[in-house]
């Protein structure tokens, strides 16, 4: 695999994701409003008075910052008078090769994508067709020179600088209760002259009513499935498993554990699972691809956008884990797993199936799933997400200095839904942003914002410890301190922890382009990286066991 590009710092401090729409004035930095002195008038009047006060700025500042005017605050994207085209159709069907055609003659263009993974593969699909791609995700930004195109994740669209050509994959990703936010800011904010939305067929209604607020129609235009997906007749035993066979389980735990057990059978796994970087998901995609491995093992990550050639998609479970509750996977879960089955000029057709180890029942239930269409969710409303100017704004109008008030007054009372749009729920936002006034309030309110968005799971202590110790000495110091880190791990450590440290490395890089001068020690940090990498693609090679309790520890 070739060495990951060195990180370059783009020429603005803060990305287009943190910047307010064009239309509105820059924020000044969030001051200090000092609290009102205490009054010396009755008690029983002054609450009375200052429940009316209170009541009329919220009215105030949900009239001036109320989401009707959502569309209008993209002025750049506004100006252009925007044709947009849908591409439509299920997984495997061509529409992302279509678009990335129309892409590869633009003068200037953006590719959006849903994951870094895929920003990645849309670089080097540009690159191939010899046009200049720079790249840009949340933690890194690689320049070349006379780019004409820029593939980058979605929350890390441009929404000033007019292009000829954007694509916006997975469109349906709108519907997404954590990131619908980011496709809602690209669908109505990218200005693009030509604007391409690749999304499945269900979500095409919802794209068309979020255009028509902005006074926009868009074209469609279908693709069909060169092959049909069958569903098999029976479950399969792992013993019966078979080259270009993919295992799809719904947990690391699950996808390691089965790993194991195939490879105990003789046969060459792949694995691929949220918790592996990018690069290692490629390495071993292509693994896959070339033949060097005969069977797949993955999580519902395969579902977007990484096209392979599968013959069989076999479940190992209708039902997974969401982050509160084991439920039944959902009908477009169900449709984009097994529509990886398949890949025209490799496979006729593909199959879809579950395993005999799955639980009783689960072939019945997977029937009914792909018999059934994936629809959009019933009353559905566009989500917004607060950037700077929404927390400066509350800021100063109402004399708050906590982001958890702001954040909360944003969230929790002002009333900006209306028929179209309506507040992202972003629980980790809030939880992060009580967290940074409590650990780093000294930290000015714009600097601590742009912290609650870091790449941050609350629920992860290694990580929010490391988080937060930056974040303190970032306010005391103006430096965020050295990585301890990279002394306590290096490319032979145990699988789960050289994840744990590559998601610090993420963090860290991610932060650096943000703060410009605090961070720091770049080039140290992305060599560990490079080497935990390499370290990780080591173990998943071998034949040994792979799955290990995890060790508590509060280190790395």
């Amino acid at each position: 695999m070739p060495k990951a590009a060195r990180l370059s710092r783009p020429p603005m401090k803060t990305p287009a994701l943190l910047l307010p729409p064009a239309s509105l004035p820059e924020p000044s930095r969030a001051r200090r409003v000092p609290a009102a002195p205490a009054s010396d008038a009755r008690p029983p009047a002054r609450p009375r008075l200052s429940r009316e006060a209170e009541r009329a700025r919220l009215e105030h500042l949900a009239r001036d910052l109320g989401f009707h005017g959502y569309p209008d605050s993209f002025a750049a994207a506004r100006r252009l008078g925007r044709q947009v085209t849908l591409y439509v159709g299920p997984p495997n069907s061509g529409k992302t090769h279509a678009a990335f055609e129309r892409l590869a003659q633009a003068t200037a263009g953006a590719y959006l994508a849903p994951l870094r993974l895929l920003a990645l593969e849309g670089r080097d699909r540009l690159e191939t067709r010899g046009v200049p791609c720079s790249l840009l995700t949340g933690e890194e930004h690689v320049p070349v020179p006379d780019a004409r195109v820029v593939s980058s994740t979605v929350e890390m669209v441009n929404t000033r600088q007019a292009i000829d050509v954007a694509v916006i994959d997975e469109a349906q990703m709108l519907f997404d209760p954590d990131r619908g936010w980011a496709w809602t800011q690209a669908i109505v904010g990218v200005p693009a002259r030509e604007l391409i939305v690749i999304c499945s067929a269900y979500a095409v209604e919802a794209i068309r009513r979020l255009l028509a607020v902005c006074g926009e129609a868009a074209e469609v235009r279908e693709f069909e499935r060169k092959q049909h997906v069958q569903l098999l007749k029976a479950p399969v035993p792992l013993e019966a498993l078979r080259a270009g066979d993919a295992v799809v389980a719904f947990s690391r735990r699950e996808v390691l554990m089965l790993r194991d057990r195939i490879a105990q059978q003789g046969h060459r796994v792949s694995v691929i699972y949220g918790a592996l970087p990018p690069e290692v998901r490629r390495g071993e995609a292509e693994r896959f691809a070339s033949g060097q491995t005969q069977v797949l093992v993955a999580t519902d990550a395969i579902g977007m956008g990484l096209n392979l050639p599968i013959r069989r998609v076999l479940f190992s479970s209708v039902t997974k884990f969401d982050g509160e509750a084991d439920r039944d996977l959902t009908e477009s879960e169900a449709h984009q797993i097994a529509g990886r089955a398949g890949r025209y000029g490799l496979h006729d057709e593909g199959h879809a199936g579950v395993l005999r180890e799955a639980e009783q029942g689960a072939l019945r239930v997977l029937r009914q799933l792909l018999q059934r269409q994936p629809e959009a969710p019933p009353g559905f409303k566009a989500r917004v997400a607060p950037t700077a100017w929404h927390v400066q704004t509350i800021a100063e109008r109402l004399g708050r200095q906590r982001l958890r008030q702001v954040l909360g007054v944003f969230m929790e009372q002002l009333e900006l839904d209306n028929e179209h749009f309506e507040v992202a729920a972003l629980e980790n936002m809030l939880e992060l942003a009580d967290l940074l006034d409590r650990n780093a309030g000294a930290l000015d309110l714009t600097d601590r914002f742009v912290y609650a968005q870091a790449p941050v799971d609350p629920d992860a202590t290694y990580q929010l410890e490391h988080f937060l110790a930056w974040a303190a000495n970032h306010a005391r110091s103006g430096r965020a301190g050295a990585p301890g880190f990279l002394d306590e791990v290096d490319g032979h450590s145990r699988l789960d922890r050289m994840e744990q440290a590559l998601r610090l490395c993420t963090l860290w890089l991610w932060l650096d382009l943000r703060f410009e001068g605090v961070y720091g020690h770049v080039d140290a940090v992305t060599a560990l990286r490079d080497e935990l990498n390499r370290g990780i693609e080591r173990q998943l090679k071998s034949r040994r066991p792979l799955w290990q309790h995890p060790r508590r520890s509060r280190r790395v």
